[in-house]
């Protein structure tokens, strides 16, 4: 199971998810519900993650959805109705598990952008990092693990059964393995730190192993292309790592790198004013969440200046 702490009222957060699921098979959702239904799936991440599995537990009584029903006349006869309260009996008898006898169990995992650190989570015994703006679809059953990345970078330490795992158009699989992936743009970046992969390419498997970072096409083809990689040595896997625990550890990188990484995490957004600034190198480590420190320490090694507007913080000479 994939799970965070502290832990929640599950069985409120299970019950509200198993609502809108039935009255949204049930009808079509007003606007005013619509809106209520999405202020709460972002009001907490694992809201998405309970909804999700609701609607899993709710096809896999082998029903159709409403409007399949109406498209179909062979499945009118069993009412809407009767599957609404065995659905809600299921979910208050905690029958869950049940209802789903060797399907996988699916979760979503999603943050939202604001100052929020990359949240940790261990799911079926595998270390499991999601970062800001980040998400992944998880499935699972007694022998075999599946993570599809949807946006973001997620980290991942795999420590019982193989996983397969997948990023647009790239496919991999690995066991005993350590690695953090990336999807930006055009581009998908594996960061392997421990263990073998094997990428699934046109019917074969090619081995690729750590420490290595591979960067691949990230086009709608279904044979991605591997565009260049490069080994990690010493320090840099520490470096490339810092994030799981909400750090940033720069290592003479340009301001404006730097700066792209801690707008991430804060809704307040720091600006440079000149392309000279922009290319200033900075050292050091710092929190990612603690933007207004960082900028201080900006303004003491380089020597310019900062201006502190609201949601914003200006970089100038």
């Amino acid at each position: 199971m994939l799970y965070s702490s502290p832990v929640a009222d599950g069985k409120t957060r299970q019950t509200d998810a198993t609502h809108w699921v039935v009255l949204a098979d049930a009808r079509d959702l007003s606007p005013s519900e619509q809106q209520d239904l999405a202020a709460w799936l972002n009001a907490d991440a694992r809201n998405l993650g309970a909804y999700v599995q609701a609607k899993s537990v709710y096809q896999a009584l082998n029903y159709r959805t409403t409007a399949q029903n109406e498209r179909s006349t062979a499945h009118r006869s069993t009412p809407a109705t009767t599957r609404r309260l065995f659905m809600g009996a299921a979910v208050a008898a905690g029958l869950v598990g049940l209802c789903m006898p060797e399907k996988m169990h699916d979760h979503f995992v999603m943050r939202h952008r604001g100052r929020q650190a990359p949240q940790q989570y261990v799911w079926n015994g595998n270390r499991v990092t999601v970062d800001a703006r980040s998400g992944a679809y998880f499935s699972s059953s007694k022998t075999k693990n599946i993570m599809q990345v949807a946006d973001g970078r997620i980290g991942m330490e795999i420590r019982r059964n193989q996983t397969w795992i997948s990023a647009g158009a790239l496919k991999l699989v690995g066991k005993n393995t350590n690695f953090d992936i990336k999807l930006q743009g055009e581009t998908i970046i594996l960061s392997l730190y421990a263990g073998t992969m094997n990428w699934l390419r046109e019917a074969q498997h090619h081995a690729i192993t750590s420490p290595q970072v591979f960067h691949f096409s990230n086009s709608k083809s279904d044979s991605p292309e591997l565009i260049k990689s490069h080994p990690l040595t010493g320090d840099a896997l520490l470096v490339q790592q810092a994030w799981r625990n909400g750090q940033i550890i720069l290592n003479n990188s340009t301001l404006q790198a730097a700066v792209e990484e801690f707008n991430q995490y804060s809704d307040t957004q720091c600006l440079i004013s000149s392309n000279s600034l922009n290319q200033r190198k900075i050292s050091g480590s710092f929190d990612l969440l603690k933007i207004k420190d960082f900028a201080q320490a900006v303004s003491f090694l380089l020597g310019c200046k900062t201006k502190y507007e609201k949601g914003k913080i200006l970089f100038y000479v």
